[in-house]
């Protein structure tokens, strides 16, 4: 099972899932060569080319120097222990390379960077950040998220959108371009195609101006990508929707972001057994017009040969609304394609999960 793909140019493209499997193309697509690195899953990965780059498995965070061989980073040890998780890995160069590193799946975090292809790596933590993707952008890194400011005037400060670029990954400038529209949801899910601010609303400061376009209201991933006037999305199938170009727009805070998947901290086992969860997280703090306090509710899955969810039940929720937030989110769940014997098949489970709700003011 593949779980993400990426060109670096126009020709050299990777793609990257379980059993340390990673293709390569160095013709724009058009054949591929397989590598394996080790027998782990792939969480995420990003390659220059490909002898030099970064990988992620559920243990370890590595890098490519040239060589055949994998290289744990391992130091700074007393960040890797600070800051155990690692959502975002860009290799800009073959001597550039940068891991997002943060304390938790919502926290603040920073840039462990590299300059000479992996001999040395340094730490930079932004001060009052918090960063929420990091990708490379004609050359460049690019990181955004949002920063607080104020901190010193009464009251304590508040948060704006931040969009940054870098040649480093240590010393970053902040974008003169247009992103107002951000002070929702921040700007986060990019691609080099632009950040999403809304559900419904795709936003570009990535080039000379900010171009904004609007999406239909619809079943949009954070997996997606344009193509010429379309948007696609990745879900159970592949569905595309006509983009709108747009200008004075704003994003709305009714229309939230799709859900991410989230990677475990640095050090995690393997999972063992027949169903190896990939990506099986919910909100941390759920927002319901009736409910609020911490709910257990009851779920039952099925779970498909290629590791989607094909079936869902919640059970035991007290409110209608909880249940249909709880069930959208487990229908993204991913785990590795179950096998016994050799063979694919389907695995159904259940267990009782607990959720922390509040209510809505």
């Amino acid at each position: 099972m593949l779980f993400g793909i990426e060109f670096f140019s126009p020709s050299f493209g990777y793609a990257y899932g379980t059993g340390g499997t990673v293709l390569f193309t160095s013709d724009g697509g058009d054949t591929w060569v397989t590598r394996h690195f080790g027998n782990d899953t792939i969480l995420v990965a990003s390659f220059a080319d490909p002898t030099h780059g970064l990988l992620r498995t559920a243990p370890s965070l590595f890098y490519l120097d040239g060589s055949d061989s994998l290289h744990q980073i391992a130091q700074p040890a007393d960040t890797l222990q600070r800051f155990p998780f690692t959502p975002f890995l860009v290799a800009l160069s073959q001597d550039k390379m940068t891991a997002v590193l943060s304390e938790g799946p919502y926290s603040e975090g920073g840039f462990l960077s590299t300059i000479d292809g992996g001999k040395t790596w340094s730490f930079y933590d932004p001060p009052s950040t918090g960063i929420k993707d990091l990708l490379r952008v004609n050359g460049k890194y690019w990181a955004t998220g949002h920063e607080v400011v104020g901190k010193d005037k009464p009251g304590g400060g508040y948060g704006v959108p931040m969009a940054t670029y870098s040649d480093d990954g240590t010393h970053w400038t902040h974008t003169t371009n247009e992103i107002h529209p951000c002070h929702w949801e921040y700007c986060v899910i990019c691609n080099s195609q632009g950040c999403l601010a809304s559900d419904t609303l795709l936003v570009n400061f990535f080039h000379e101006t900010t171009t904004y376009s609007a999406i239909p209201k619809g079943a949009l991933t954070a997996k997606w990508a344009v193509a010429g006037e379309n948007i696609c999305t990745l879900n159970q199938s592949v569905t595309c929707a006509s983009l709108r170009k747009v200008s004075n727009v704003e994003a709305s805070p009714e229309v939230p972001l799709p859900k991410e998947q989230t990677m475990p901290r640095l050090g995690t086992k393997p999972p063992t057994g027949a169903l190896r969860c990939v990506s099986c997280s919910l909100e941390p703090v759920f927002i319901d017009d009736k409910v609020q306090g911490r709910v257990t509710v009851h779920i039952m899955l099925q779970v498909g040969s290629d590791g989607t969810v094909e079936m869902a039940n919640v059970e035991k929720s007290p409110s209608d609304s909880l249940t249909q937030k709880i069930h959208g989110q487990i229908m993204t769940w991913l785990f590795e394609p179950p096998t016994k014997d050799g063979q694919p098949i389907r695995v159904k489970t259940e267990s009782d999960i607990a959720v922390n709700v509040i209510r809505r003011k």
